[in-house]
């Protein structure tokens, strides 16, 4: 029994690899690999389906419980077996995650040194007051020119 080449049409035999008249790459049949194997089986699994809007938004509600969020997303990030598209979507979450915290760590120490430095300022008064009303103020002031009714 002989093959086909998918491209020209050509005939050729079952161990060539590539075609006598192309030169195309012919297809291996009986011989898989084992990755070969493994990406039809994952395929045709829920390795690569896409996920649904009701995935979407339990995966939003449990973001919403803190601590829970950051336990499940590592779950969902190192899973091996599990979606794909969840397990980008925890990993991007995690890398957020751990975005905000070095910014709120960055900021909380700006801020704590501008306290620190304010109470260097100002060691004795603890709450500014204001006073509402200029003692030098009258009432009215005259104003250096003169207005003309028309």
């Amino acid at each position: 029994m002989s093959r086909k080449c998918n491209q020209c049409g050509q005939d050729v035999g079952e161990k060539d690899v590539y075609c006598i008249n192309c030169g195309n790459l012919l297809e291996q049949r009986g011989k898989k690999s084992e990755t070969d194997a493994e990406q039809s089986t994952s395929q045709n699994g829920v390795l690569y389906t896409p996920l649904s809007l009701g995935d979407y938004m339990f995966i939003g509600l449990i973001l919403m419980i803190p601590l829970v969020n950051i336990v499940v997303l590592l779950l969902w990030a190192f899973d091996k077996h599990g979606n794909l598209n969840r397990k980008n979507l925890a990993k991007a979450g995690l890398i957020y995650i751990g975005i905000g915290t070095v910014l709120t760590i960055i900021l909380g120490f700006g801020m704590l040194q501008a306290v620190k430095l304010d109470q260097e300022s100002y060691p004795e008064q603890r709450f500014y007051e204001y006073q509402m009303e200029d003692p030098d103020y009258d009432g009215w002031m005259e104003t250096p020119y003169t207005t003309e009714e028309t």
